[in-house]
C-alpha cells in the first residue's frame, strides 16, 4: 500500500512553520517517511523551511492559487499534482497538524475518511435549499457535528485530514473544483459561511457522486480550539489521549498553545518538545529520527 502525504503552503511565513510542524510530527511520530510526503507550495516558495524540506528529502511542488476570492480553497489545487497519482491512498492535510502517534492503520478500505465537521456549516433546512438549487440528493440519515452537536450531511467533515483511495481522487478532480467554483459564484446560498466553501463544496461533490464517508474518530483530528463538550470534565473521553493535534495557530513562539485538558497537553508538550529540539539540531534529520525510539510517559 502506497501513501502519499500531502498539504498546501501559502506565502505568509505562518504556512512555512506550520508545515515545518507537521512535516517533523509525521515523520517522527505518523509512521510516514520523507519520500511519502509532498508539501505543494502557492507560487514560488523561497521561505526559511524550503532548504529544510529539501535537505529531509521532502517533495516541493509548485501550484497556482485555485480562486483568488477564496484561499482556503487552494488545498484544491492538489487535485491536479502528478505527485500525488500515481498513490494507492492521497492523504491531504491542511498545513496546522501535528501527529502524535502513528496513523498507518487508518489509510485502508475504499471509502473517504474524514472526521464529521465541529459546526453543522448549515442549518438543515439551509442544506435542503443548497442540495435543492444544485439538483443533488437530500440524504435521508444525518449526523451530529462534532462540537455542536447541530444536524448536518454525513458528507460534511473537516477539512483538515482527508483519506482518500486514489480511484475516489480521480473522481473527485473534476466535480470537487466544479462544485467549488459554483458557490463562489452564489455565495448567497451559503452566506455567512462562505469562510467554508471547500468544505460545502466537498460534501456536494460526495452528494452527486454518492460517495460514503467513514467517520474517523474525534481522535485522529482533534480541534484545539473547539473540543467537543464533556471532554475536559470526562476523563475517559474518547478524544483525550489524541493522536492528530488539529491546533490552527502558534503561539509567538512557534510552539503549540496549550488547552484546559491536562491529558490533551501531554500530547501537546510532546510535540513542542520535538519542535524545539528540532530548533536545537538545526533541523537535522537524523537527531530528529532518535525520538522514534524515546518511550514517551
Amino acid at each position: 500500500m502506497k501513501a502519499r502525504f500531502s498539504c498546501v503552503v501559502d506565502q505568509h511565513p505562518k504556512f512555512g512553520r506550520q508545515a515545518f510542524v507537521w512535516a517533523a510530527s509525521l515523520l517522527t511520530y505518523g509512521g510516514a517517511d520523507s519520500h511519502s510526503l509532498v508539501i505543494h507550495t502557492v507560487g514560488e516558495y523561497h521561505g526559511e523551511y524550503r532548504k529544510i524540506f529539501d535537505a529531509w528529502g521532502i517533495e516541493t511542488q509548485l501550484v497556482q492559487p485555485f480562486d483568488p476570492r477564496h484561499p482556503n480553497s487552494n488545498k484544491l489545487a492538489q487535485l491536479e499534482s502528478g505527485a500525488l497519482h500515481s498513490a494507492d491512498y492521497v492523504v491531504l492535510f491542511d498545513c496546522d497538524i501535528a501527529f502524535c502517534g502513528d496513523i498507518s492503520c487508518w489509510i485502508s478500505g475504499d471509502a473517504i475518511r474524514a472526521r464529521v465537521a465541529s459546526s453543522a456549516g448549515l442549518p438543515p433546512r439551509r442544506w435542503v435549499k443548497v442540495l435543492t438549487a444544485a439538483e443533488l440528493p437530500i440524504p435521508e440519515v444525518w449526523v451530529e457535528a462534532m462540537v455542536s452537536q447541530a444536524s448536518t450531511l454525513p458528507s460534511y467533515v473537516n477539512g483538515g485530514f482527508y483519506v482518500i483511495p486514489q480511484v475516489v481522487f480521480q473522481q473527485l478532480r473534476e466535480v470537487w473544483p466544479r462544485w467549488n467554483r459554483w458557490l463562489l459564484q452564489n455565495q448567497e446560498l451559503i452566506e455567512p459561511h462562505a469562510e467554508f466553501t471547500d468544505q460545502i463544496s466537498f460534501a456536494l461533490s460526495c452528494q452527486e457522486l454518492r460517495l460514503s464517508v467513514n467517520h474517523l474518530p474525534v481522535e485522529l483530528n482533534l480541534d484545539t480550539l473547539y473540543l467537543p463538550p464533556g471532554l475536559d470534565t470526562v476523563p475517559e473521553r474518547a478524544g483525550n489521549r489524541p493522536v492528530v493535534l488539529h491546533y490552527h495557530r502558534l503561539n509567538q513562539e512557534g510552539l503549540l498553545r496549550l488547552t484546559k485538558v491536562s491529558s490533551i497537553n501531554r500530547q501537546i508538550r510532546k510535540i513542542n518538545d520535538l519542535i524545539r529540539l528540532a530548533e536545537q539540531v538545526n533541523f537535522d534529520k537524523s537527531s530528529l529520527m532518535l525520538l522514534r525510539e524515546r518511550p514517551v510517559a
